[in-house]
């Protein structure tokens, strides 16, 4: 079996690129594994449609909740939370629909939200090691 070259693990962790091309590798077990070297992320865009459908029990019954806006998770007569509880829906069903939808929200955001959020985020780490500092 081929096997790619692999470089050294940074101090912090984290992994550093060696690999220069895209490829896709097929494992002993079935699994894929794509590399795809400089690409910091991938997302589901435009899930709503195929959540709606894989997970049609669920947003038939998202129709009969208390409030229109209701998230699924803790909210006062929520009727999937009820649907949970009596065991017509799986408690993984939901969190894996609850999963999907708010990575699917996540990359809906525009790349300036996204990079806004970054840079705040980034703001805020900086004053943290400036406290700890002092």
């Amino acid at each position: 079996m081929a096997r790619q070259e692999t470089g050294g693990v940074s101090g912090t962790g984290e992994g550093r690129h060696t690999t220069v091309r895209r490829e896709l590798m097929r494992l002993a077990g079935g699994a894929l594994v794509i590399d795809n070297p400089g690409m910091r992320e991938f997302g589901v865009i435009g899930a709503e449609g195929g959540l709606d459908a894989s997970y049609g029990e669920i947003t038939a019954l998202a129709q009969h909740c208390r409030y229109r806006d209701c998230t699924h998770t803790d909210e006062p007569g929520c009727a999937i939370l009820q649907a949970v509880e009596v065991g017509t829906i799986g408690r993984a069903q939901l969190d894996s629909y609850l999963k999907l939808r708010e990575e699917s929200a996540f990359h809906q955001r525009s790349h300036a939200e996204r990079r806004k959020k970054d840079r705040d985020f980034g703001k805020y780490l900086k004053s943290v090691k400036k406290q700890l500092r002092r």
